[in-house]
């Protein structure tokens, strides 16, 4: 078993809400990383199913990505990030950031 990952995930548990057409359900973000999400919803979706994802975030914020699922363990799901505006992958980085920055002031 190889290790897949680029980059490190961290874990949100922040509301989301998944599109893909007509079609619209509330999701949890479980983590989130660079490249990919992991979530779980109740939304039917199969491998290479491509979504919208938006998320609440702190402050009023939003962030709107396209995603490409690559797999699916009913309720979860996940996903790599195949389209994000160069601002919301400002705002992504800086919640891995910040995360990296809190963890480590903390020292877990």
């Amino acid at each position: 078993m190889g290790f897949k990952r680029k980059h490190s995930r961290i874990t949100v548990g922040r509301i989301g809400r998944l599109q893909r057409g007509a079609l619209s359900a509330p999701c949890t973000v479980l983590d989130v990383s660079e490249s990919g999400v992991r979530l779980e919803s109740r939304l039917f979706v199969k491998k290479g199913d491509v979504l919208q994802l938006g998320i609440e975030l702190e402050h009023g914020g939003a962030l709107t990505c396209q995603l490409e699922v690559v797999y699916v363990r009913t309720p979860r799901l996940g996903a790599k990030i195949v389209s994000i505006s160069p601002e919301d992958r400002e705002r992504l980085a800086h919640i891995l950031d910040d995360h990296v920055q809190s963890r480590f002031s903390h020292g877990d």
